[in-house]
């Protein structure tokens, strides 16, 4: 077809032609979580959603949150592609609704590192033919231990008794990484 034939097709059905060619870069790949005011005077909150799953769990009542701030909203919500979900075009007068639900259901919650902002889930095994673990249990491992000395370790084991290595293995491991003993 060709991106000449491609364009017209586009602004034959749009009804009006395209705009020229601007120049643009992508100079990062982050969320702007929190709160923003839009150059229409909308709000858009920008909720972070661990690993991208809307679910409920003990303290975290997150599918039924957003279901009531549905229920109210007038706006959108959009998704991002890193996973986390924006609560957009919220008028003036329904900004304390809306930040009152966000608090209620602790969809607010942002005072986490940037490392756990940052992070994203993976399909992992048995889908991914890139994946070296589970990558959620690898992830949920991590942010338990990052702070204790033994991290390394964890790691290792984790991932050789989830890949079925051998002790073997997990010593020669130990050893290469940082000259520690085995277990």
């Amino acid at each position: 077809m060709g991106l000449e034939n491609y364009k017209a097709e586009v602004e034959r059905l749009l009804g009006y032609p395209l705009a020229p060619v601007r120049p643009y870069t992508f100079d990062r790949n982050i969320d702007d979580f929190g709160w923003h005011k839009g150059s229409d005077g909308k709000h858009h909150f920008l909720a972070f959603i661990e690993n991208g799953r809307v679910q409920d769990e003990p303290g975290k009542e997150f599918k039924t949150g957003l279901r009531e701030i549905a229920k109210v909203h007038k706006g959108t919500f959009r998704l991002t592609a890193n996973q986390h979900l924006s609560v957009s075009d919220i008028p003036e007068e329904d900004l304390v609704l809306i930040k009152g639900l966000l608090r209620k259901y602790k969809l607010d919650q942002l005072q986490f590192s940037g490392l756990r902002l940052s992070s994203s889930a993976c399909v992992a095994f048995p889908t991914c033919g890139l994946a070296m673990a589970e990558s959620e249990r690898v992830r949920i491992l991590f942010f338990c231990c990052v702070l204790q000395k033994d991290l390394l370790n964890r790691i290792i084991y984790f991932i050789s008794t989830s890949l079925s290595l051998s002790t073997k293995w997990r010593r020669s491991a130990r050893r290469m990484v940082c000259g520690m003993t085995p277990l």
